[in-house]
Parts: C-alpha cells; structure tokens; sequence
C-alpha cells in the first residue's frame, strides 16, 4: 500500500517557509497569518515524527529532514503550478480555422481589436480551402462561404454575398466586353468550381457550357493575381475586392450578380456557443459584420 502523504496544505506552508527561511514572509506569500504557517508546520512535524525547522532566537534553520523534503516540496509544487497554467492556456485558446483569402482581406485586420478586448482568449487560425471536420481537428470555429447547410453543424450568418464578373481595364477593351454574348470570347477564371460561372451565364442567358473552359485556381489570392494582371474575366465576392475596384485596377464587367442564398457563416458544433471564449468571438464577429455593412 502507497505510504500516505501528509496534508497538503502543510506541505504548502512548509515549502514557502524552507524556501524563504521565514515564517514571516511565508505568511505574507501566502496571504495568511504568521501564527496560521507555525500552526500548519507543527501539524506537519506532528505527522512526520520528526521537526523540519530549528527555531533560534535570530533565524530559521532546516534541519536534516527538512533539508531532504524542500527539494522535493518545491519541485511537486512547481510541477503542479505549470500543469495548472497549460490546462488554463489551452482552456482559453481559441482555434479558427478560415480560408486563406478571407483570413488576409477580413479576418487579420480585425484580430488586433479582438485580441485588445479579450486578452485572456490566445487565439489560432488555420487557414485552408477544405472544409475540416471540425471535432476530429480540435477546431473551436469555422469562417465559411456557402448556403448554411452544413450537416451537424450550427451556421449563423455574418453577412450576404454577391459574386460579381471582374477584369481589368485593358483586358475587357482588349476583348471587347459589352454584351452578355460577348463573353463567348473571354477567357473565364475559376475559384476551385465551375458551378458559379454556369450559374452566372444561364441567369445571363449564355450557355452554362462555357463554365467547362478556362484554368481554375484553389487560392483565392492567385485568382484575383491572374484576373488583375489581365489573364481573363472572374466571378468574385464583391466586398473582397473592393480595394482593387475602388484603385481602378478591376472593373465589374456587368450589373448582373449572382448570390441569392450565399453569405459568410460562423459555423461551430452544436454546444460550442456556450463556452465563453467561442461566446466571445461570435459577439465580435457579429458586432464587426455589422458595422461593415
């Protein structure tokens, strides 16, 4: 049978005393009373049989024994302090994960203010195209583009989308883009699907079929590097490149937009919203799309 370890507490006081050689400072360390640490070590010498301390008239002296268990004292405690402080890091780590455009153009700028506000909350982002599987990958939320349907999981919606047809200015002189039917000579740019395109050329009366050509690119920023170096024509979210729009350096090809149904969405497990740190972040989210409308 393991031998029983005396009080703990006990153990505490003792340690702040061996360490400080003082009953008066262990108290103060402690935050107790200087007549509460004698109690607690002669509880504790009472419970080893043997004294830890010898008290003279001008210091406090370990004895042989108490010599033996500080060492051990104070390296249990400060095993126990770390383990504590990693378990109340990772209680309050916050791990997002968002796609790299969006984490460039919208995400990062705003992150600073969140940090300010909420200083206790570390926060990670993992930035991909795929769409994780949020419990396996230890991922508190995910910022996302779609329709809200995603299965098991809870979307609630930052802000509506528009994709809108882009090019640069030479380009569309280049091609001569002034109808719907002129867009049978342009080369169409692909953000990872086709399906946006043909959506786009069915509502504009062209044949979805177009959609089949053109080079399709798995990150955003290489997408919009082609479309401004004049390469060809993307669909895109507006607000995502309003900077390149209000510069001059794309040009919205024509009025029609798609995106009926599609926005931005904040998705997390069922339940996640209720620990504080996901809370926190949400309301920020929220509170940010809000004010940028």
């Amino acid at each position: 049978m393991a031998e029983r370890l005396p009080s703990l507490p006990a153990l505490r006081v003792f340690e702040a005393a061996g360490r400080l050689l003082s009953f008066t400072r262990a108290a103060a360390e402690l935050n107790v009373t200087q007549a509460a640490v004698s109690h607690q070590i002669r509880s504790l010498e009472d419970q080893l049989g043997q004294p830890l301390f010898e008290r003279t008239t001008r210091r406090l002296v370990l004895t042989a024994a108490g010599e033996r268990l500080l060492p051990a004292a104070s390296a249990a405690f400060g095993t126990l302090e770390r383990a504590v402080a990693d378990l109340r890091r990772a209680r309050a780590q916050l791990t997002i994960t968002t796609t790299p455009f969006f984490g460039a153009r919208w995400l990062a700028p705003r992150l600073g203010r969140f940090a300010a506000r909420h200083p206790e909350i570390e926060v990670s982002v993992r930035h991909t195209t795929a769409m994780l599987d949020l419990g396996s990958e230890g991922i508190d939320l995910a910022l996302r583009t779609g329709r809200g349907r995603w299965p098991g999981l809870e979307a609630t919606l930052i802000a509506p989308l528009t994709m809108v047809p882009v090019a640069a200015p030479s380009y569309i002189e280049h091609v001569k883009l002034h109808e719907f039917a002129d867009m049978a000579r342009a080369t169409l740019l692909h953000d990872e699907s086709r399906e946006e395109w043909a959506e786009w050329l069915s509502i504009a009366g062209q044949d979805p079929a177009l959609a089949r050509q053109g080079p399709v690119f798995d990150d955003e920023h290489v997408l919009i590097a082609a479309v401004t170096s004049g390469q060809g024509v993307a669909l895109v979210l507006r607000n995502l490149v309003e900077e390149e729009i209000d510069s001059g350096h794309l040009v919205p090809v024509f009025d029609l937009t798609i995106g009926e149904g599609w926005g931005y969405y904040l998705v997390h497990q069922a339940g996640m919203a209720k620990l504080a740190k996901v809370a926190a972040f949400r309301n920020f989210v929220l509170r940010e799309a809000a004010v940028n409308k």
